[in-house]
């Protein structure tokens, strides 16, 4: 009796009293906590796992770095691209080297389709595109901008890995030029 009398009394008991008096308690539904935003890719952005990587769950990761979204959105507005290579599935090391990938630290992208054709020496619109990007004409600055095409000085080069993907990487929070 004493534990019944405890329990009406204690401030959270309203329900409880309710019913005793004949009235009927209100019901609460607890609200679940509003979802994490979803990042969805905008309309011209695609996303491939034919390279052995999961670009499309990487995308939408908290993880990747905020110039590689800012250069995607900004590239998919112009044309149509496909992302063949984020994060998961890549190589941890720079293929040769014992650099660590900017690709393992969420700061890199690889492209194999531009304007709807594979990137290759005789796509154009891949080409006008890493000039773009080397630019910084998406808003950021890449410090690296391999393709199929010998552009000049940093942040383009061309060797024989990147003659059907378009990489592009963004340096450190300590390395201002970064390294490929």
């Amino acid at each position: 009796m004493v534990t019944v009398l405890a329990v009406l009394a204690a401030p959270h008991a309203k329900v409880f009293r309710g019913l005793i008096a004949g009235g009927l308690p209100s019901i609460t539904v607890p609200t679940r906590p509003a979802p994490r935003p979803t990042t969805r890719p905008p309309s011209g952005l695609s996303f491939t796992d034919a390279a052995g990587c999961q670009p499309a769950g990487d995308y939408r990761s908290p993880r990747l770095d905020r110039r590689v979204r800012t250069l995607l959105v900004a590239a998919a507005s112009r044309q149509p691209i496909r992302v063949s290579c984020l994060r998961t599935g890549h190589s941890w090391f720079v293929k040769g080297t014992q650099r660590v990938s900017n690709h393992s630290r969420w700061r890199a992208v690889d492209l194999d389709r531009v304007d709807g054709h594979p990137v290759s020496p005789a796509n154009a619109a891949a080409r006008r595109l890493a000039v773009w990007i080397g630019r910084g004409q998406a808003g950021v600055q890449p410090s690296e901008v391999g393709s199929p095409w010998r552009f000049g000085g940093r942040p383009w080069f061309s060797d024989a890995g990147h003659q059907g993907h378009l990489h592009v990487g963004f340096p450190g929070p300590n390395r201002p030029g970064g390294a490929r």
